[in-house]
C-alpha cells in the first residue's frame, strides 16, 4: 500500500486480552487461536497523540472518521467508501425530560437520527464494511436482532457489496422489509438470536463469508468508541459524570469505556471520573443481573421481552461490560416491558423524540438510577438513545383515536373538550 493510500490510523496489532497472543493487523483472525477468546485492537498511543496534534479539530471531518488515528482502518480507499455521513448525531439537553426525572443536566445522545439507517449500529457497521473492503471481499453477512441488519443493508449498498441478513424467529418485520427494500437478502432462521448467532458462526467458518458482527467483530466493535468521543467533544471536552447505555451483546458500553480511556491517554479530555451505567430489559438482563447481584458472572438467559433489538441472552462482550461498569464505579438497572413503553411515551411527550424499545429501556433505567440515588440531580448525564421508533411502531401498544368524527364544529369541539378533560395523549372511547 502506497503512503498516499494509508489513513492516519495508529492501529498496530490484533491482541488477545486474555492470553496476550498477538496477530498482524491484516490477519483475518477474529478469535484467539490459543484460548478461543475474542480479539481486540492495539494502537500506538504516543504516535496517535502526535498525529492528533497535527490537524486542528475544526479542520477534521464531521463524521465517525473525525479521529481516524484512533480507529483501525488503514486503507484510505476503503475508508472513503463508507460511513462518510454516519455519526456526529445531536447531543440534546433534555430539560423537560430531566425535570420529570429530577436531573438538571440530562443529555440525550440521539443516535436515532444517525445516517443512513437511524441507529447507533451505523457506527460499528461502517467499520466492519470498511474492513471488508480492506480485505478485498465483496459479500458481507450479519446476524441481527434488528438494527444491525438495516445498517449492513444500507452501508453495503453504498459500498457496492452484497449483503445477507440473518434474523431470528422473532424478527421485527418492519426492519426486515427495510433490508429487502435496500437490496439485501433476508433469511429468517428458526431459532432465537443466540441460536442464530451460533449457526451463522458455523456458516462463516464453512463458507469463508465475512460476517459484520462475527468474523469482522474486532473492527466492528471499534466503531462504538465514536459514541464516547462525540459527546465529550460536544460538552466542550468536559466528560460527563455518567453514561447510561442500553446493553445487548455489550459492544457499545464496553467500547465507550475504551474510548474514554483513549481520550485520557492521548490528552483530549480527562475522563477517569466518568461512570458507565447499563440498561437492560427485565426479560433479558444477563449483564445487569451479573452487576446487581455482585457476582460479575454472566449467566445466559432465554429472552422474553418486547425489546427485541437488545434481547441477547448470551452477550459476547458481557464480561467486558461488567469490567467497564465496576471499574468506573457505575451501576445497572432493568425495566419491565410496561416500564419501557411508558418511558418511550414519556420521551416522546417531553422531548419530541420517538425511540424504539432499546431507547425506552435507557430512559426507564435512567429514571430508576436517579430515583435510587445512583445518579445525582446535579450530575451531568449522557443517555444514549440508540434506535428510531419509526422502525418499530408495530411493536408499540396500540393507542386508538376518534375516527369518522363529523365535519362540523359542534362534533369537533366535543372531541376537543374530551381530550382537554382527559389529556392530549389520552385514549378516548
Amino acid at each position: 500500500m502506497s503512503p498516499e493510500d494509508r489513513t492516519r490510523s495508529c492501529a498496530t496489532e490484533l491482541v488477545c486480552r486474555d492470553c496476550g497472543r498477538r496477530y498482524p493487523l491484516l490477519d483475518a483472525a477474529f478469535k484467539c487461536h490459543g484460548c478461543g477468546n475474542g480479539l481486540d485492537i492495539d494502537y500506538d498511543y504516543e504516535l496517535a497523540k502526535a498525529r492528533l496534534a497535527e490537524i486542528p479539530v475544526d479542520e477534521r471531518e464531521i463524521n465517525i472518521w473525525r479521529f481516524e488515528e484512533l480507529l483501525p482502518i488503514v486503507d484510505a480507499r476503503a475508508l472513503a467508501r463508507v460511513g462518510r455521513y454516519s455519526g456526529r448525531t445531536p447531543l440534546i439537553h433534555a430539560d423537560r425530560l430531566g425535570a420529570e426525572l429530577g436531573l438538571k443536566k440530562l443529555y440525550l445522545k440521539d443516535d436515532s437520527t444517525s445516517r443512513p439507517s437511524l441507529s447507533y449500529k451505523d457506527r460499528v457497521v461502517s467499520m466492519a464494511v470498511a474492513r471488508l473492503l480492506e480485505l478485498g471481499k465483496e459479500e458481507i453477512g450479519c446476524v441481527s436482532t434488528g438494527n444491525v441488519g438495516t445498517a449492513v443493508s444500507s452501508l453495503a449498498a453504498k459500498a457496492g457489496v452484497a449483503a445477507y441478513v440473518f434474523y431470528p424467529s422473532n424478527m421485527e418485520k418492519g426492519k426486515a422489509r427495510a433490508c429487502r427494500a435496500l437490496g439485501a437478502a433476508v433469511i429468517q432462521l428458526d431459532g432465537n438470536y443466540d441460536q442464530a448467532n451460533r449457526a451463522c458462526r458455523e456458516l462463516a467458518l464453512a463458507t469463508e463469508m465475512q460476517f459484520a458482527n462475527i468474523t469482522l467483530r474486532p473492527f466492528y466493535a471499534e466503531g462504538a468508541k465514536t459514541a464516547a468521543y462525540e459527546p465529550v467533544e460536544q460538552l466542550e471536552w468536559v466528560a460527563p459524570d455518567h453514561f447510561v447505555i442500553p446493553a445487548a451483546g455489550g459492544t457499545l458500553s464496553s467500547r465507550v469505556h475504551k474510548g474514554l480511556e483513549e481520550m485520557e491517554t492521548v490528552g483530549l479530555a480527562e475522563t477517569a471520573g466518568t461512570k458507565i451505567n447499563v440498561a437492560q430489559a427485565e426479560g433479558c438482563s444477563p449483564i445487569a443481573t451479573a452487576i446487581v447481584d455482585g457476582s460479575g458472572k454472566i449467566e445466559p438467559q432465554t429472552p422474553h421481552t418486547a425489546a427485541h433489538s437488545i434481547a441477547i441472552g448470551a452477550p459476547g462482550d458481557g464480561p467486558l461490560v461488567v469490567d467497564a461498569v465496576t471499574s468506573r464505579g457505575g451501576a445497572a438497572a432493568t425495566a419491565t416491558d410496561e416500564e419501557i413503553f411508558e418511558a418511550i411515551d414519556l420521551l416522546g411527550a417531553t422531548e419530541g423524540i420517538l425511540t424504539e424499545p432499546a431507547g425506552g429501556t435507557t430512559i426507564a433505567c435512567t429514571a430508576k438510577l436517579a430515583s435510587e440515588g445512583k445518579i445525582g440531580p446535579e450530575e451531568t448525564v449522557v443517555a444514549i438513545v440508540s434506535g428510531n421508533g419509526y422502525k418499530t411502531l408495530d411493536e408499540h401498544p396500540e393507542k386508538s383515536w376518534p375516527e369518522m368524527v363529523s365535519c362540523d364544529v359542534d362534533s369537533m369541539s366535543e372531541v376537543l373538550d374530551e381530550f382537554r378533560q382527559h389529556g392530549v395523549g389520552a385514549t378516548l372511547g
